[in-house]
């Protein structure tokens, strides 16, 4: 629903419950993920930037730079995970929200 967008390790071994999506604009280029990350938290969406594992810092993910991103790419990246009690409800609204944001993100 976000043109462009790729799941980071598709095709690898990974958790089920876990996604990192990178974010591109139409031409290709990384998007701000730090900017969409603050949007879609205004819409009561929580997403993570790197991995559950880093620091918090502002260095790209050392996890997606050994996956062989280039920094920009981790940095245009979101980590969507479910859980247990996550709802088929709560599911939908990320795929009704993310696309509009990320849309606008793109023409700003």
């Amino acid at each position: 629903r976000c043109p462009g967008a790729m799941v980071n390790g598709a095709g690898a071994a990974r958790l089920p419950n876990t996604s990192t999506i990178r974010f591109v604009d139409g031409r290709g280029h990384p998007v701000d993920a730090e900017e969409l990350l603050m949007r879609l938290d205004r819409a009561g969406i929580a997403v993570s930037m790197g991995a559950a594992c880093s620091s918090g810092g502002n260095e790209p993910s050392h996890v997606l730079t050994a996956m062989g991103l280039s920094g920009a790419q981790a940095a245009a990246s979101l980590r969507f995970s479910l859980s247990r009690t996550t709802t088929a409800a709560e599911v939908d609204a990320v795929l009704s929200e993310l696309p509009a944001l990320h849309a606008r993100l793109v023409v700003a």
